[in-house]
């Protein structure tokens, strides 16, 4: 969250200026702007429209799902509305919908002498052309959790725009009408047809089922044939046939056994329950009884004893023809239900014969007979619905119906100047974060110790800050947009980063503010003094078993700020009582020249070359254990490489090694030049100044490869021109991990 804040911070300037700059310009569109005008008619789909017949069977109404209302919508929405409207409203020749010429076009079209050709029509334009414009203005939008959508028409003029609304929603509903109507009418056209043909396959089928029967001798009544009937009925009688003969069959067949174990035929049970042998029995009792009393009177052989006898033997004869007729009777019925059951099992059997022959005939045609009914039920069917659909094309079937019409608006819908204002602020918002994020990705510059330590590889000794940031002539466009731009150009290899492409500008290269040189001793307590102060530490104690007492300056690139730190270095340790020799070897450049000394022949090049004594050339500073060896004042001079890598130069460093407690060489920069690769394999060490948040680290990287290459031995990295007040947008810290802009009030 704080780095978001911090790049909000670094970049506030520009987006800021982005979103008020986008703002104003979407300003300044709606005020030019073509006003135009919204009408607004809502259509309630009705989704479940009353039935006065059932018609839905043929023409299902529209579900109630979002699908179906989508579908509506497109309706409205479609050319064959479009057309309707146009038609209706007379939008032919309207200016709203005229076509605009393009001049662009026209222009191309006239040069290359083509013609322009348009579809033309009775009325004039081409329709589908026409009917895009039309439609362009439409808007149909469905209410949220209801069937009701809204119709919006915008238009230049108010009472076009509630003219065209009004008339895309009645458009839409007679659309509706007549489309349901010439499905209704198709569809009874269709029925018509089908039940011709119905009605023709029922005849067919019921004539088929009679022919069929009456050539087969089927008669059929309650889904059974005449035959199967009386089989039936033969069935029963058997049945009870039967049963006849089994209780026959058991009569007789108690006779036998009452024979057989010899008792009287009158004890089966027929006898008993007859009355005939049970009044016999009476009277034969009763005459024995008087028969017994005449033998006690009379004795046995009394005539009157011998008649009564004689009655008695009549009754019992009597009985045992009765008996014998029941006998008789039983075996009879015995015998006609035996004969009873063979007739009619011989009939049934007959029978049976007969109905096996008929049943394959029997079972085509129940076939025929079912589809004879399945023809005449598809066929009723079909009546009814017919029926229906007549009935439905005499009625209006729209299910959907007009809830609000529109009426001419009164403030304008386009363009919504606060909308307007709104939208180009936010879309400038985006495109100010948008380049923002660009300039952070393409932002090659060095910044921290983590910049210097991690990706070059190198320790960072100092990060000297801006003598004054306000004033001061150092370029300050490394975070811009220029700068930026430069960085990733020379990254892409079309330019050297940050070189100045004119004299005038290289001019301002070789002269420094008034005073800048001797800024830290000048100023001891000063942020700068101790950045200073940090870097003569660093150095003093980078080799702890060799005291280094030769050492190079130099940069990537020129403008880079070597000079200045050369010089206030050389400036300090002389301050602190060090004798200190500067030798301005930028022979090209010579800034640190044109600060110390005046024009002089005596000077690093005459020297080199034997003209001057060394003890001529250097000068001394007044108060001062500084001293300076110049370079010349004059930029013809081609053979400075060789002059610098000469045995010349490695002998002067050697003497003054000797002589003085340290040596600084202002060299020029790397990249441009060989000369600072000759004179980094003569000292001891090497210092890399790169401009804060300016020098591309691609450069550094480059100039610190051809310095390796050539065995120099690079001790750090002096981050020059650090600006407080910007660095507290990225919190970048020191090298000793302080931030001088937190302890600004200390240093005064």
């Amino acid at each position: 969250m704080r780095e978001v804040l911090q790049f909000i911070q670094r970049y506030a300037t520009l987006i800021i200026g982005s979103a008020l700059f986008a703002a104003i310009v979407g300003a300044g569109i709606s005020l030019i702007a073509t006003p135009k005008y919204t009408a607004t008619t809502s259509i309630l789909i009705e989704t479940r429209a009353a039935n006065i017949v059932d018609v839905e069977a043929v023409l299902s109404g529209f579900g109630s799902d979002d699908k179906v209302l989508q579908s509506q919508i497109e309706i409205i929405g479609s050319n064959a509305v479009a057309e309707r409207v146009i038609d209706k409203h007379g939008l032919w020749n309207s200016p709203e919908f005229l076509p605009t010429p393009s001049l662009i076009n026209g222009i191309i079209k006239k040069i290359m002498g083509a013609e322009e050709k348009e579809t033309f029509t009775a009325y004039g334009h081409d329709p589908s052309d026409l009917s895009r414009r039309v439609l362009s203005g439409l808007d149909v939008k469905l209410r949220r959790n209801t069937t009701v959508v809204d119709v919006m028409y915008e238009a230049r003029s108010p009472s076009l725009a509630a003219e065209l609304a009004n008339g895309f929603a009645n458009a839409y509903l007679m659309d509706q009408l007549e489309t349901k109507y010439d499905a209704t009418r198709r569809v009874n056209e269709w029925l018509s047809i089908r039940l011709a043909e119905l009605r023709e396959r029922v005849r067919k089928s019921e004539q088929a089922v009679e022919i069929f029967r009456n050539e087969n001798n089927l008669q059929v009544a309650d889904g059974a044939t005449f035959n199967e009937k009386q089989i039936a009925t033969l069935n029963q009688q058997l049945v009870l046939a039967r049963a006849k003969t089994a209780e026959a069959q058991a009569k007789v067949n108690q006779i036998d056994k009452v024979r057989k174990q010899g008792g009287s035929a009158s004890s089966f049970a027929d006898a008993a329950q007859s009355a005939v042998i049970t009044q016999l029995r009476a009277k034969a009792s009763e005459v024995a009884r008087r028969e017994a009393e005449l033998v006690v009177k009379y004795g046995k052989k009394h005539p009157e004893v011998v008649s009564v006898r004689s009655q008695l033997a009549d009754f019992n004869r009597q009985i045992r023809e009765e008996l014998q007729r029941i006998v008789n009777t039983a075996q009879n019925e015995l015998a006609v239900a035996r004969s009873r059951e063979l007739s009619i099992s011989s009939s049934l059997e007959q029978l049976r014969n007969v109905t096996s022959s008929e049943n394959q005939a029997l079972v085509y045609l129940r076939e025929l007979t079912r589809e004879a009914e399945a023809n005449r039920t598809l066929y009723e069917s079909f009546l009814n619905r017919f029926k229906e659909t007549q009935e439905s094309e005499k009625m209006d079937n729209i299910t959907s119906r007009i809830l609000t019409q529109a009426t001419p608006p009164v403030a304008r819908s386009y363009p919504n100047k606060k909308l307007f204002v709104v939208l180009s602020f936010l879309l400038g918002l985006v495109v100010g974060v948008v380049i923002s994020l660009l300039l952070e990705l393409f932002d090659y510059t060095l910044k921290s110790h983590e910049d210097v330590e991690e990706r070059l590889g190198l320790p960072l000794f100092a990060t000297v800050p801006m003598i004054d940031q306000h004033s001061s002539s150092i370029n300050k466009e490394g975070g811009t947009i220029a700068g930026v731009w430069n960085n990733l150009k020379a990254r892409l290899g079309f330019k050297s980063a940050q070189y100045p492409a004119n004299s005038k500008a290289r001019a301002k290269l070789r002269t420094l503010p008034e005073g800048i040189w001797e800024y830290a001793s000048q100023n001891p307590f000063s942020q700068y003094a101790e950045a200073v102060r940090v870097l003569r530490s660093r150095v003093r104690f980078s080799n702890v078993d060799n005291s280094l007492k030769t050492l190079l300056i130099t940069s990537a690139l020129p403008g880079e700020g070597k000079s200045t730190v050369a010089l206030n270095l050389a400036h300090y340790a002389a301050k602190t009582g060090e004798r200190v020799l500067l030798i301005d070897a930028d022979m090209r450049h010579p800034v640190s020249t044109a600060a110390l000394a005046g024009s002089t022949e005596a000077n690093l090049a005459t020297v080199l070359t034997g003209e001057f004594n060394i003890k001529d050339a250097v000068r001394k500073e007044p108060n001062s254990s500084l001293y300076f060896l110049p370079a010349p004042r004059r930029n013809d001079l081609w053979e400075t490489a060789e002059l610098l890598s000469s045995m010349a130069m490695q002998s002067l460093i050697d003497a003054a090694s000797r002589t003085f407690d340290l040596v600084v060489i202002d060299s020029p920069p790397v990249l441009p030049v060989i000369d600072s690769r000759v004179l980094s394999r003569m000292v001891q060490g090497t210092i890399m100044v790169s401009f804060w948040d300016r020098t591309d680290r691609f450069a550094v990287e480059r100039a610190t490869d051809l310095l390796e290459k050539a065995n120099a031995n690079i001790l750090g990295v002096v981050l020059n021109n650090f600006n407080s007040n910007k660095a507290k947008k990225y919190s970048y810290q020191s090298s000793y991990g302080y931030d001088y802009f937190k302890y600004e009030a200390y240093y005064g």
